[in-house]
């Protein structure tokens, strides 16, 4: 029997699997309220064989781990899936074609609605089922990329983000910290931090940095650091995040290192 896969990617012309690729990954805009706006990007054929393209909307979200998550559109309280229009659902490329794609993005009129801080969805570009070997069975896989699309309304942007809590482990070698970033302000971040350790004269003993990562409104991000081993002694690790607004946020908490 033959198993279907469905493969997800990030896309682009660079951004390519088997036989699909696509000029654009990702649209952030700033907008306002009552306005249209058009979002181009190009899908192109490289299999050797003609095929059908399948464009649908969709919601999307990230997990503690910054894993993406999808949902039918409107599942989300963010959702702008309903501002999207799609040019067509299908469209036929023969090998070597490509195709541009204009999806029109309405924004609600203020009249309609209130609007504040940021919204976004996902437009998913899907090629047609084909087979494949993996571990010597035959499967069914679908080539599928997702373009994000964020819509931030001009004039109502708050950045605002808390520290909200450090996990201490130890490890084989030195511990591992956990830190819990919370976006609570109304705009999509990008976030980048540093971990310093500080002994009790004050001193930042050790310094690690911290991986930028994104983050949506309303959300936690968990994010991981190993600790070198330390001296016996008393600490305080000290998480500083920096997302892009006028101050930077905090979070510590005290290791005891006992040999």
């Amino acid at each position: 029997m033959k198993r279907l896969l469905l493969l997800v990617a990030g896309l682009g012309f660079g951004f390519v699997a088997w036989g699909l690729q696509i000029s654009q990954i990702e649209f952030d805009l700033v907008v306002e309220q009552d306005q249209v706006y058009s979002l181009t990007f190009l899908v192109r054929n490289d299999a050797e064989r003609a095929q059908t393209i399948t464009l649908y909307l969709g919601d999307w979200d990230r997990d503690l781990n910054g894993t993406n998550r999808f949902y039918p559109p409107g599942t989300m309280e963010r959702s702008l899936a309903g501002w999207l229009s799609l040019p067509f659902t299908q469209l036929a490329l023969a090998p070597e074609e490509a195709a541009e794609v204009t999806v029109e993005l309405s924004v609600p009129s203020s009249e309609q609605v209130s609007l504040a801080g940021t919204y976004w969805g996902i437009i998913f570009v899907q090629g047609e089922p084909r087979a494949m070997e993996q571990a010597g069975t035959t499967v069914m896989a679908i080539e599928r990329f997702g373009v994000k699309v964020y819509a931030t309304i001009a004039g109502t942007e708050v950045s605002e983000g808390r520290v909200t809590k450090l996990e201490v482990t130890p490890g084989e070698e030195g511990y591992q910290v956990v830190i819990y970033y919370e976006n609570t302000g109304n705009v999509h971040q990008r976030v980048s931090g540093t971990l310093e350790v500080i002994d009790r004269t004050g001193a930042v003993v050790q310094e690690l940095e911290l991986g930028e990562f994104p983050i949506l409104p309303g959300a936690v991000r968990r994010v991981a650091a190993d600790l070198p081993p330390l001296v016996r002694g008393i600490y305080q690790l000290r998480a500083v995040m920096d997302y892009g607004g006028e101050t930077l946020v905090a979070g510590v908490t005290v290791l005891r290192v006992r040999s």
